[in-house]
């Protein structure tokens, strides 16, 4: 039982609230009230849960080493020697492939992507996250992926300009955690950074980055709501009022970061900080009001 526990805790369960992006084009597309599409974006989202829980468990494989400096990174299972190495190989092996066979069995375009973000995600662990600007390409471009899984299953076109905007937003997400993981670990092992590509980094390079990426996500996503395309799919040209929303999600996100110390972890934020929560909630529900008046 213990074992098993060790590895639900490596699946990083908490974590999955990433994976809700899969719903977007649902919901996006007027067919969030519809029960077939409800049933195929919650079982893609249940099935790519479980492929990013064998890449976090694979990830941990290879940077046990680098976690037992982190402050927090040191709990996890195989960091701290609760879950063994052999072990945890085995039951990532084991859960990735057989989630792809049910993927295959469900969606082929689903599969596609799925595989390809196993390789992207094996290569970033391997090399890719020491590269530096495209370690946050790669995690951005994961999230593309999700968007892509979620207009897969549903047969649903997504335009352009969302997945620019999903695009920029990760980046601007990745491009916090690695300054708040620049700062905590700067603090603690200003010898040693846990991760190889902070040494490539600085903190005024990644605060000027940071403003690019904040700037850039807000210009992609009004130019998306402006869109004529857009606005003629939803019957609606009113969803410029949506855009106080989103300033105030990426300023507030930036007030928690600047501020409070936070943003080493996104999904913790959403958690936590009801300010953030409610106003994605609140977006999410007014845009569902002007596409459906």
């Amino acid at each position: 039982m213990t074992m098993l526990k060790n590895i639900l805790i490596s699946l990083r369960i908490k974590q999955w609230v990433k994976n809700i992006f899969i719903f977007a084009p649902m919901i996006f597309s007027l067919h969030m009230f519809q029960p077939a599409y409800i049933q195929r974006s919650l079982l893609a989202f249940f099935l790519f849960s479980l492929v990013t829980g064998g890449i976090y468990i694979f990830n941990d494989i290879l940077d046990r080493g680098h976690d037992r400096l982190h402050p927090v990174k040191q709990n996890r299972p195989i960091a701290s020697g609760r879950l063994s190495v052999p072990v945890a190989g085995l039951a990532a092996v084991a859960l990735l492939a057989g989630v792809l066979l049910l993927i295959a069995r469900f969606n082929r375009e689903f599969f596609l992507i799925a595989v390809l973000y196993i390789g992207l995600n094996i290569l970033y662990s391997l090399f890719l996250k020491s590269v530096v600007i495209i370690d946050t390409m790669v995690i951005a471009l994961g999230f593309v992926l999700r968007i892509m899984i979620g207009g897969a299953v549903n047969n649903i076109v997504v335009y352009p300009w969302i997945l620019i905007t999903t695009f920029l937003l990760a980046i601007f997400l990745a491009l916090i955690k690695r300054r708040q993981e620049f700062l905590k670990i700067q603090s603690l092992h200003p010898e040693q950074l846990t991760r190889k590509t902070l040494q490539s980094y600085n903190l005024g390079m990644l605060d000027q980055m940071i403003s690019i990426a904040t700037a850039t996500t807000l210009i992609s996503y009004i130019m998306y709501v402006l869109s004529l395309d857009v606005q003629q799919k939803f019957h609606t040209s009113k969803l410029y009022y949506t855009v106080p929303f989103v300033i105030f999600g990426i300023f507030r996100y930036l007030f928690l970061a600047y501020s409070k110390g936070e943003g080493e972890s996104p999904t913790d934020i959403i958690y936590s900080d009801l300010p953030f929560t409610l106003n994605i909630i609140l977006w999410v529900s007014v845009f569902i009001l002007l596409v459906n008046h």
